[in-house]
């Protein structure tokens, strides 16, 4: 029977392998190497990529950083593509005095984006140097 390992388990898992690896390129790698380190302790645990992704984005020591495609189509986005949090337009003032908006950027993580460019493809898990 598959279990889920708790939200410790993880974020030490996360840690144990990005102080060996220091950066890794994508969630389905650091999933299957959490899952690969997990399963030491229960060969019964499972874990989605998605979910190490976000456990990742609570913890201090690990940088997550999002490799966006292009879309030709402007879109407005209301919640962060990364961890899902609030996103705030950026915008600056025109010659008319006018806010006109340039990018987004998130109020929780460090997704930033212009008009085009903002749908994540890829992501990079980095352990922070102290």
């Amino acid at each position: 029977m598959k279990k889920i390992p708790s939200k410790d388990k993880v974020s030490k898992a996360i840690k144990d392998i990005l102080s060996t690896h220091l950066k890794l390129e994508s969630q389905e790698d650091l999933a299957r190497h959490a899952v690969k380190l997990l399963k030491k302790e229960d060969k019964n645990y499972t874990l989605s990529p998605i979910r190490v992704k976000r456990i990742a984005l609570d913890i201090p020591e690990i940088e997550v950083k999002a490799k966006t495609k292009k879309t030709v189509k402007l879109q407005d986005i209301k919640n962060c593509p990364v961890c899902e949090s609030d996103i705030r337009p950026l915008t600056v003032k025109n010659l008319l005095n006018k806010n006109i908006a340039i990018g987004y950027r998130c109020t929780s993580c460090s997704y930033q984006s212009d008009l085009e460019a903002f749908m994540p493809m890829r992501y990079i898990f980095i352990l922070k140097s102290h």
